[in-house]
């Protein structure tokens, strides 16, 4: 937040075309929050039973789309529908393709795909009808890591990532996360030249959203608790969320990576990695070399194994030895 501090301050005078265009795109949403609100209201709150297209049309066209870098963002529109916003303002999101992924392993497709202001997708949100918070268990740092496992380590080549609709909560965030991997794996492909790797995954609800995030330099998975969309007493929009989800919509702005060298000593002997390649073994090639996207078809494959992940995540704040990082 410093950035806005220092424009407020007046210490700040000349930015990127870039920042110009996040700082734009906060100011215009929060002058017309209220409006944004109530349509949010209408279709996530007061609309019951909920589809999740209706949920991912909705946070798209009043939320997330509207804070996004350039307003540019698409929606999966493999096998569905192509609706308007149920709030009645019949806004049409932009359907596309958005598979990911390499058929001989994970593959699928992601709900919403954000691009960055040079028209590169940076930024992936998964929805879901049902509350995150029931599902989310975070420990103290003495459990054990929240990591990839596989299932049937006997046969895991012919894994997909299931659709979120089909699944309960925990499954979801399963999904969510093979589904960070992939895409953090193909940016890191697709784009050697940036200055790192870490992607996120905004998973939202009609109630509340988690983050996760990834480096695919430093094998690092990072998730958030999750956190409410609306204040519990006065139903209000929170402010703070919105800020929260301008800042991963806009992280090359604002994310430099994780600085491995620069953490505190109490990470020194703390096994961080989630150790991805030792578990994917003899596909470790694909997912370094082989990855897509912007697939349109997948053809059909039988799930052999799944990748799932332990049921907790330590709770343990990265924290820097100089503390302004």
């Amino acid at each position: 937040l410093s950035l806005l501090k220092d424009i407020r301050d007046g210490k700040k005078k000349t930015l990127p075309n870039h920042e110009k265009s996040a700082i734009r795109k906060l100011d215009e949403y929060l002058k017309v929050s209220e409006q944004h609100e109530k349509c949010l209201k209408k279709v996530l709150i007061r609309q019951q039973p909920l589809e999740k297209e209706t949920v991912t049309v909705a946070v798209t066209e009043h939320l997330l789309g509207k804070l996004a870098p350039g307003g540019s963002c698409i929606i999966n529109e493999n096998g569905r529908e192509m609706v308007c916003c149920q709030c009645g303002c019949n806004e049409r999101p932009v359907y596309s393709y958005t598979g990911i992924g390499h058929q001989d392993v994970w593959h699928g497709y992601t709900d919403i795909v954000f691009e960055s202001h040079d028209g590169i997708p940076e930024c992936i949100a998964t929805t879901q009808v049902s509350s995150l918070s029931s599902s989310c268990a975070i420990l103290d740092q003495s459990s054990p890591a929240k990591r990839p496992r596989i299932e049937d380590d006997d046969e895991f080549g012919e894994d997909i990532i299931s659709e979120a609709s089909t699944l309960p909560a925990e499954r979801t965030e399963d999904q969510a996360i093979a589904q960070i991997i992939v895409f953090s794996l193909l940016q890191r492909q697709k784009h050697p030249e940036y200055q790192h790797h870490l992607v996120p995954n905004i998973v939202i609800s009609p109630t509340d959203f988690q983050i996760f995030m990834y480096d695919a330099v430093n094998d690092i998975l990072l998730g958030s608790y999750p956190l409410l969309l609306f204040d519990v007493e006065t139903e209000s929009l929170r402010i703070e969320s919105v800020m929260i989800l301008w800042m991963v919509l806009h992280n090359r702005m604002f994310c430099e990576g994780i600085k491995v060298d620069e953490l505190t000593d109490d990470f020194k002997n703390f096994d961080m990695k989630s150790h991805f390649r030792k578990i994917v073994g003899r596909k470790w090639d694909v997912y370094s070399t082989a990855l897509s996207e912007n697939i349109s078809y997948f053809s059909p494959a039988k799930k052999r194994s799944s990748l799932t992940f332990d049921s907790n995540w330590f709770a343990k704040e990265l924290t820097y030895k100089n503390t302004s990082n």
